[in-house]
């Protein structure tokens, strides 16, 4: 037999196994795979369905926490106070929440008020909560002792509970008894899921424990069951029942029948077409140039300067080929540096030629940059009555006065220092590794420096002074808000200012105070100022008495 015969045999028996194997596979392993895709997409919605109760009862729990460790909750316990009654425990507080049932419940189970939404009223005299005096065996103070929240089964149906207990919003002192916040599952909330999930819901009571499972009913339907245990019930479940069409069934068994067919007439009319041009005039050049290009891709610097040896289209595109990876070889060089100019000149200030506001966020909005625990502190630096230099000489000395600003600051900060402006008159200083005391130093050689230089062009020098606020700090985060740093710098520089401007004044946590390791950077500048008179935050200032600093 000649060696093309036998090629040709080998080529059609190559052809009959993929067939045979495609067949076998699309029977064997892609219909099943299909039902098993369709079991896992089953699955995936029946944990959204448990997913969305989670959160529900999620949204439960904020609530009833954060009226838990309320003051006005709190004290409630002792006086029953009316007003707290009229403007809190009303069917309008349920209503704007979207919850059932308010329930507050004394330490020694007395209940002290219960309230229902009118939706749900009719249940207002179940067994449940009928009782004005609750034992520890109650399924809601049970609750109480293991997550705070859960499922509650009852002969009504099932209620979505969470609870929390009544402390000072400081935590401090005993707990008074207990808040809870509830929603009956009824069939507006099913309903409600439904419309979030966009897929039909069946939510029912059983007491038949089964595995989560997946039934195809036919090829056109399947049901998804599964189960959630109540908390104060090992006999009952919520059973829910997912009834989901299958759409792709059906198109997958007629694409895998189309598919072999077309495989199989491609396959024998292709393998008699091209089997005689495609070894010598087609694929072996096609794999000579692969591997240039593959060579030329994993390592540009390696140019595929051998040719085929064919006047052919095959011998034009390798002579193209490598042309073109010359060219791109030069323009990646060209990009390269581009690149290069253009991130320069994006984070650099055109003015100073100091790192801009965008190279700031950047510096400290990166993750490694907080990743080893040290000193950091923040300067926030503003020129006194700069408007005045602008106005009097003219906005090209005051851009010189600048420029000499900018270069004052390079010479007198440390070399580990990073520079920035972030507009107008305004700079800001990163100092790594600075102390409190060490910050002290920087910003009091900053201010000499600054007034005692002649600042202006030759010939026309005048004197300008700065205002500085600082913040330093000892971090030890991974993540650090880095925006509140900056603000309590922002503040210190104005309380320099308003203090009679050439002056500094500086910020930095008491690590003394008892409130340290749970300590809350004020937000304002109100809060700002309880914190200084409360010791939580030292001040520091070139000024003999920080008593006498003007705040903003």
């Amino acid at each position: 037999m000649k060696i093309s015969a036998k090629l040709i045999s080998v080529q059609f028996l190559l052809l009959f196994v993929l067939l045979l194997g495609a067949s076998l596979a699309s029977y064997f392993y892609a219909i099943p795979h299909v039902e098993l895709i369709e079991k896992r997409q089953g699955l995936k919605d029946l944990s959204r369905v448990e997913h969305r109760i989670a959160q529900e009862l999620d949204v439960l729990s904020i609530l009833a926490i954060d009226w838990g460790e309320w003051d006005d909750t709190y004290a409630y316990l002792n006086d029953r106070n009316k007003a707290y009654e009229t403007s809190n425990l009303i069917n309008k507080t349920l209503i704007e929440r979207g919850i059932h049932f308010i329930i507050i419940v004394k330490h020694n189970g007395d209940v002290l008020w219960k309230q229902f939404s009118p939706s749900v009223k009719k249940y207002a005299t179940a067994a449940l909560w009928q009782k004005d005096n609750w034992s520890e065996r109650h399924p809601f103070i049970a609750l109480m002792q293991n997550k705070n929240k859960g499922m509650i089964y009852s002969n009504f149906g099932s209620v979505l509970v969470a609870g929390s207990k009544i402390v000072t919003s400081q935590g401090e002192g005993d707990s008074r008894g207990y808040v809870f916040f509830g929603k009956l599952m009824t069939n507006q909330l099913i309903k409600k899921f439904s419309q979030d999930l966009e897929f039909p819901i069946e939510l029912s009571i059983d007491n038949h424990r089964d595995e989560n499972d997946v039934q195809f009913i036919s090829q056109y339907k399947k049901i998804v069951r599964g189960l959630i245990p109540f908390a104060n019930s090992s006999t009952h479940f919520l059973s829910i029942s997912l009834v989901q069409l299958r759409p792709f069934y059906q198109e997958a068994i007629m694409g895998i029948k189309y598919t072999l067919l077309i495989v199989l007439g491609l396959g024998i009319f292709s393998s008699i077409i091209t089997f005689f041009i495609l070894k010598k005039v087609l694929i072996n050049p096609i794999i000579q140039l692969r591997r240039q290009t593959y060579r030329f891709g994993r390592d540009q610097s390696s140019i595929p300067i051998k040719l085929l040896n064919s006047n052919d289209e095959l011998g034009h595109l390798s002579a193209s080929l490598v042309n073109m990876a010359y060219e791109l070889k030069r323009s990646w060089g060209l990009l390269e540096q581009e690149k290069n100019v253009y991130l320069t000149a994006s984070n650099t200030d055109a003015l100073t030629q100091l790192k801009n506001r965008r190279c700031l966020e950047t510096f400290l909005g990166k993750q490694q940059t907080w990743n080893t625990p040290k000193h950091w502190s923040f300067l926030m630096l503003d020129l006194d009555h700069f408007k005045k230099v602008n106005d009097q000489w003219g906005h090209h000395v005051g851009d010189i006065v600048l420029q000499q600003f900018s270069s004052l600051l390079t010479d007198v900060c440390r070399g580990s220092d990073v520079i920035f402006r972030i507009g107008g008159e305004e700079f800001v200083v990163v100092c790594e590794g600075a102390t409190q005391s060490q910050s002290c130093l920087v910003v009091e050689r900053i201010r000499k420096t600054v007034e005692n230089f002649q600042f202006g062009p030759s010939g026309e020098f005048f004197n300008v002074t700065c205002s500085i606020g600082f913040y330093a700090m000892y971090n030890t985060k991974p993540n650090v808000d880095w925006k509140a740093k900056l603000k309590l710098a922002d503040f210190a520089m104005y309380a320099a200012k308003n203090s009679g401007r050439n002056t500094w004044v500086g910020l930095s946590i008491n690590q003394q105070s008892p409130l340290f390791t749970n300590y809350q950077l004020p937000a304002g500048i109100s809060s700002l100022a309880a914190d200084i008179k409360s010791k939580k935050l030292l001040v520091y200032s070139a000024q003999q008495d920080t008593n006498e600093i003007r705040w903003p």
